[in-house]
């Protein structure tokens, strides 16, 4: 089965940022989503001050991404089948 990670913006239209296709990954296609996921979950947590309320688990993150000092958008990303 192939996987993809995808990109929402407070909830809507989620579009894809990964794919990841079972050929290509020798078969592993869900751990290389998942490392390539983990990897952009540290890339969020070495930025406090921009990304706010981060929350994450082996499969998806979530954070608030700060636009002005008084707004924000919801961020999440996640990883699903393609």
């Amino acid at each position: 089965m192939d996987y993809a990670i995808y990109k929402t913006i407070d909830g809507k239209n989620p579009r894809v940022i990964h794919r990841f296709r079972q050929p290509e990954c020798n078969h592993r296609a869900k751990q290389a989503a998942q490392t390539k996921l983990n990897e952009m979950w540290q890339h969020v947590l070495q930025r406090p001050l921009i990304h706010k309320n981060p929350q994450g688990t082996k499969d998806d993150f979530q954070y608030d991404h700060m636009t002005s000092v008084q707004t924000s958008e919801h961020i999440r990303f996640y990883i699903a089948k393609l």
